[in-house]
């Protein structure tokens, strides 16, 4: 019965692991008609945001206690921003895998326009006045994490770069997903092997003993092993290695490629997006150096010409800018959601491996401490070397991130924007002058 029980709820566990947010999310939602009263009673209140220049006192709330609320929500603050309507984005991403995902951009996806027509250069200039002539948001919501306000923050600023983000998101969310997922199968491999011998090692499941053909105990110097005792190390050592051999194959020939491949498709996917806006950039400063060149004659026409050139370079400017910022932000995201992964999933499985042994004990006398001992010291010495593979891999689990290189993209350092500007006001200068010069010489 103890078997059973220790074996059910090892299953449990796995299923309820790799489901990540989902039984937070329906615990959230039976719990809510009693937390929400009780919340008012404390004066714990939903944070709403200030109206613009402003930060309430109310701000402050109970955000030790209610950031814990956010693993119950469907959404993060980035994507209640970005809102809905990803259908286009979902239709150019292509998923691949069972356990672990694989998570693709098509290389026909960007909303981003071809060409920077007049008409695309007009609908930009509106973009980037109301940008340029905004103000700085200063209030923020303390239940979120602090990234989280970030990106929610800049997706709030570019709503014509919430597709990208949204991908970017999405690839964030693959990446952290298949750690999560890789950690708990490895912590269930471990506690399956442990429990397996814990349960059933008794030394009568494989007698090598007798298949070696030997009639008493085994000579190993000053030292024997009887019949039981050798047959107990053996199984425990078939079942090490072959855990150990599992964890192997299932982190080079599943894991590694697939989180490799995320890892390059994310920077593929921006250096595709930030090569079509330096080509926009491109055009706006090429037309903005232009402008007093060209036919028009019209001085109110040639001043807008040129307010709508040197804000679209400006415009175009912060949204690499921003873009690379959100790309830092979500790498941030990666690494340390993976470092909690990797430390809490492993002491989830350990305090409910305790704490069902400490029940067991209670109920039907089963010790795992005492039955560990009696399994010898060759077992305890293959598990531990177990457990330091089981750590390395997990250590190793975002080794990947190095596929992604700044120096590929073109970003918001490549476009040399204070040497951009100052050669369109130098540009400017030469007309003025050279004018001034002519009517002076008239």
């Amino acid at each position: 019965m103890s078997g059973i029980i220790l074996l059910v709820s090892i299953g449990v566990l796995f299923v309820l692991a790799l489901a990540r947010q989902i039984p937070l999310q329906m615990l959230g939602r039976l719990l809510g008609p009693i937390t929400r009263p009780l919340g008012k009673l404390f004066g714990m209140r939903a944070i709403t945001r200030a109206g613009p220049g402003t930060v309430r006192p109310a701000h402050m709330g109970p955000s030790a206690w209610a950031a814990l609320s956010r693993a119950a929500r469907h959404k993060t603050e980035t994507e209640s921003v970005m809102g809905d309507g990803f259908e286009h984005e979902r239709s150019h991403m292509s998923r691949s895998g069972l356990l672990f995902h694989w998570l693709a951009v098509k290389v026909g996806y960007i909303r981003i326009p071809g060409e920077l027509t007049p008409d695309v250069a007009e609908d930009y200039f509106k973009q980037g006045t109301e940008f340029l002539n905004g103000r700085v948001k200063i209030s923020a919501n303390p239940q979120n994490l602090y990234e989280d306000e970030e990106g929610a923050l800049i997706a709030s600023y570019f709503p014509i770069d919430h597709g990208a983000l949204y991908l970017l998101n999405q690839m964030r969310s693959t990446i952290n997903s298949n750690v999560r997922k890789l950690t708990v199968v490895f912590s269930t491999i471990i506690a399956f092997v442990l429990v397996i011998n814990l349960l059933y090692n008794d030394g009568s499941i494989i007698d090598l003993h007798a298949m070696l053909g030997l009639t008493g105990p085994l000579g190993l110097g000053p030292a024997s092993m009887s019949a039981a005792d050798m047959n107990q190390a053996f199984f425990g050592a078939l079942s090490t290695l072959g855990g150990a051999f599992l964890m192997w194959l299932i982190y080079f020939v599943e894991y590694v490629p697939y989180q490799r491949n995320n890892f390059r498709e994310l920077s593929n996917f921006v250096t595709r997006y930030l090569a079509r806006l330096n080509d926009h950039f491109r055009t706006a400063a090429g037309q903005a150096k232009s402008v007093t060149v060209g036919q028009e004659t019209d001085a109110s026409k040639v001043s807008h010409e040129a307010r709508q050139w040197h804000t679209n370079v400006l415009w175009i400017a912060m949204r690499i800018f921003f873009l690379e910022s959100f790309v830092r932000n979500i790498m941030f995201q990666m690494l340390r959601n993976s470092g909690y992964y990797l430390v809490f999933v492993p002491v989830l499985f350990l305090a409910v491996l305790a704490g069902l042994n400490i029940t067991l004990v209670e109920l039907t006398g089963f010790d795992a401490g005492a039955r560990l001992a009696d399994l010898g010291i060759i077992f305890v010495l293959l598990f531990v070397s177990m457990l330091i593979i089981y750590g390395g891999f997990l250590r190793r689990s975002m080794m990947s991130i190095d596929e992604i290189n700044q120096d590929e993209w073109i970003g918001f350092d490549s476009l040399l924007l204070e040497n951009v500007l100052g050669e369109i006001v130098g540009k400017y200068a030469e007309d003025v002058g050279y004018w001034k010069n002519r009517m002076g010489r008239g």
